[in-house]
């Protein structure tokens, strides 16, 4: 995962059509924040977003957050990291 965290971020809007008759507006809203919640996890799976940002966009704790990377398939580590930059990162984070 790649991630450039020195990039200020800006809006993104998304918008797409479907032809759909009668929907009710409940079911509307159910539906729109799925959508939106499949393209915040898509992007954190990617590496384009952090779990914390992704957290923040979907308004859940950084905790639930975990949990529902768990339900998506996304791995909570950084796959790509070598085994090198991984055991820095371990030993950064033994050492406060």
């Amino acid at each position: 995962m790649v991630m450039d965290t020195n990039s200020q971020t800006k809006p993104l809007a998304v918008s797409f059509t479907l032809d759909v008759v009668n929907i009710s507006d409940q079911l509307q809203a159910k539906a729109l924040a799925k959508a939106r919640e499949a393209y915040v996890m898509v992007l954190l799976a990617d590496g384009e977003i952090s779990s914390g940002k992704a957290a923040s966009l979907l308004g859940m704790s950084r905790l639930d957050m975990l949990n529902h990377m768990e339900a998506w398939g996304i791995s909570i580590f950084d796959d790509s990291l070598s085994a090198d930059a991984l055991q820095q990162q371990v030993e950064q984070a033994s050492n406060p």
